[in-house]
C-alpha cells in the first residue's frame, strides 16, 4: 500500500521514538509470517507521489531496496509437565529482550533507550514466575518461558520461533505476553492488569475467575492486541494475548525509559496474582476458544491498517462471546 506522507503520519513515528529516513520512500507497517516479515505500506515523500500518483491502482513499481543483515537471539526454558499425556500441552509465558537501543541522534545527553518498562518489566515478570513455578510441584502441562528478540524491528523473534517452532504450535494451549507492567493504568482498578484482545477469546475470563487481577485492555483505539509477539502466534491460531498496564506514558521509547520510573510495589502485587491462575491452567484440562469471528487474519485490523481494495469485509468478531 503507498500512502503520502503527512504530518500525522510523521507524528505517529515521532510517538513511537521512531524517524522516518530522508528518503524518497520509507517502509512503514511489517506483517506477519516468515522472515524476514514484507513490508505492507510505503510512505511516500509528496514530490514521489506527484510523479506516480497518477498511476491506476494495481500498477506495478519496482523499488530499489537496501537490506542490512543483523542477528538477533532468542532462549527459552521448559518445566516439563508431570502427567504422561497432558506434558505434551504447553502453556507459554513470553516477554521481548529488546528495545531500541542507543540513538546517537537523540535530543539531550542521554542517547542509550534502556527500556526499563519496555521491555525489562515483561521479562522480569517471566523471570519471577518462572523461578515461583519451578519451585512449586509440577503442573501436569509443560510450561515454557520464551524470550524473543526484536521484537521492536518487527517481531523478528518470535516470527522466528513461529517459523521454526522447538514446539508443536498447535500443542501450544494458550500464550500468554508480558509487556510494560511496570507502572499502574488510572483506568482500571488498583494493581490490575489488563489483557490485550480480552474480548476475542475465553483465556482472560477464566484467568479472572482464578484470581488473575485481569481486565479488558481499556485503550481499544491503540490496537495493542496486534503490537507484541503475541500476534505472531495468533495468527496461526494459538490463543495468545499480552498482560500489560501501560498507561500510555510519555517514556515510551524514550530515553526516559528508566528503572527510577518503575512502580515495584504495583509491579509485585499484580504480578503475583497471575501465579495462581497459571498454576491453575497448568493443572486443568481447560483449553481457551476464540470467539466466534475473533481469531486474528492478517491485513486486517491494527492501528493504521488498511486491507486493499476490494478485501472481503470479514464477519464481525463476537465480542466476548456476545
Amino acid at each position: 500500500m503507498l500512502t503520502v506522507e503527512t504530518s500525522a503520519i510523521r507524528a505517529q513515528w515521532d510517538a513511537t521514538g521512531g524517524r522516518l529516513p530522508a528518503a524518497a520512500a520509507a517502509g512503514g507497517g511489517r506483517g506477519g509470517g516468515t522472515p524476514p516479515p514484507a513490508i505492507v505500506r510505503i510512505v511516500l515523500d509528496k514530490a514521489t507521489h506527484a510523479a506516480i500518483g497518477g498511476m491506476a491502482d494495481g500498477t506495478p513499481i519496482d523499488f530499489q531496496c537496501v537490506t542490512q543483515p543483523g542477528y538477533t537471539w532468542n532462549a527459552a526454558a521448559r518445566i516439563t509437565g508431570s502427567d504422561p499425556v497432558q506434558k505434551d500441552d504447553v502453556i507459554l509465558l513470553g516477554a521481548h529482550l529488546d528495545h531500541v537501543g542507543a540513538r546517537p541522534g537523540a535530543p539531550g545527553t542521554d542517547t542509550i533507550f534502556n527500556g526499563a518498562d519496555d521491555d525489562a518489566s515483561g521479562v522480569t515478570a517471566v523471570l519471577e514466575l518462572a523461578e515461583a513455578l519451578s519451585k512449586a510441584p509440577r503442573g501436569k502441562r509443560t510450561i515454557v518461558f520464551g524470550f524473543f528478540g526484536s521484537e521492536e524491528s518487527g517481531g523478528a523473534g518470535a516470527n522466528y520461533f513461529v517459523v521454526k517452532p522447538v514446539i508443536p504450535l498447535d500443542k501450544i494451549k494458550a500464550m500468554l505476553q508480558f509487556e510494560m507492567l511496570g507502572r499502574p493504568d488510572p483506568l482500571v482498578p488498583p494493581d490490575t492488569l489488563w489483557l490485550t484482545g480480552y474480548e476475542r477469546s475465553n483465556l482472560g475470563v477464566e484467568l479472572a475467575k482464578q484470581g488473575a487481577k485481569l481486565v479488558q485492555d481499556p485503550h481499544p483505539e491503540q490496537s495493542f492486541f496486534t503490537r507484541s509477539d503475541n500476534i505472531r502466534f495468533a495468527y496461526e491460531g494459538v490463543i495468545s494475548h499480552t498482560v500489560s498496564s501501560f498507561n500510555l506514558h510519555k517514556d515510551y521509547h524514550q530515553a526516559s525509559d528508566e528503572v527510577k520510573t518503575i512502580d515495584f510495589p504495583y509491579m509485585t502485587k499484580s504480578i503475583a496474582s497471575m501465579y495462581a491462575p497459571i498454576v491453575w491452567l497448568s493443572n486443568s484440562t481447560f483449553v481457551p476458544t476464540w470467539y466466534e469471528n475473533c481469531k486474528p487474519v492478517r491485513g486486517q485490523g491494527g492501528r493504521g491498517a488498511t486491507p486493499p481494495a476490494g478485501t472481503p469485509v470479514p464477519p464481525p468478531c463476537k465480542a466476548n462471546g456476545k
